[in-house]
């Protein structure tokens, strides 16, 4: 899924919890949300679970310990802690997704050094004409998978600008594996796409070995490792899947 050019998702967006999807409803004001800084979408992610279960603000801050403007700054794109971020988990059973986010928020900052040899990343504009639209997956958002199951997941865009795609890949946002993270390769090869063209992309995939939600996300860069759309579409292209059971740590027989 891609999140809109506003970085909302479409009204029609859903998400797992307590066992059963929940139709999401449409924020009541628009998200403070900067493309180029994945907290941001962490601290809106945080916000929606808040609010699904009828929390306020206070209530939050009272409960953890901290100021209510604190979870405000934390709601509106400031970093949060691992602990901060671990009490919503707890607390709104939000089964590893803010984990997930958070994991890419921390790495964001090393990840931007990365694609510059170590420097302090300048920033990045996109080719002007250049587009994207997002088309379907073969994974669904929820989908239910064995600890420790690889799979494949296809995403099917479309070129719909007028820049051809050449040497193009996918790149993971955030950390390649780890706890209850789904694991991938860095990098995913986009085919040579010309304008209007639809390319299909795919990743082969770990899930996790145990029981928790995980997304993972991915965005296109060009032959020189920077992002091809710094500005839109949040954090790209992702895989939601959510593990039941524990894989045992050594096999029986």
């Amino acid at each position: 899924m891609q999140l809109e050019d506003n970085g909302t998702e479409p009204l029609s967006s859903s998400r797992w919890s307590c066992n059963r999807w929940e139709v999401m409803p449409r924020p009541l004001k628009a998200p403070f949300l900067v493309p180029r800084q994945p907290k941001t979408a962490l601290g809106w992610s945080m916000q929606k679970q808040r609010l699904i279960h009828g929390w306020t603000g206070k209530q939050v801050a009272a409960a953890f310990g901290c100021s209510p403007s604190h979870i405000s700054r934390v709601e509106q794109g400031s970093k949060p802690s691992r602990e901060l971020v671990q009490f919503y988990e707890d607390t709104f059973e939000a089964e590893g997704l803010l984990l997930s986010l958070f994991e890419v928020a921390d790495h964001a900052a090393e990840q931007g050094r990365r694609r510059v040899g170590g420097h302090r990343p300048r920033l990045h504009r996109a080719v002007p004409g250049d587009a994207s639209t997002f088309l379907g997956d073969t994974i669904p958002h929820g989908t239910l998978m064995e600890p420790g199951q690889v799979f494949e997941q296809t995403w099917t865009v479309r070129n719909n600008g007028t820049v051809a795609w050449q040497w193009r890949r996918l790149e993971r946002q955030g950390p390649l594996t780890g706890p209850g993270l789904i694991s991938s390769l860095r990098y995913v090869d986009i085919p040579d796409t010309r304008p209007g063209e639809v390319a299909e992309i795919t990743a082969l995939l770990k899930a996790p070995t145990y029981d928790c939600s995980s997304i993972a996300y991915f965005k296109m860069v060009d032959a020189e490792g920077r992002l091809c759309f710094p500005d839109n579409y949040q954090l790209g292209l992702d895989v939601l899947v959510r593990v039941a059971g524990q894989r045992p740590d050594i096999e029986d027989g």
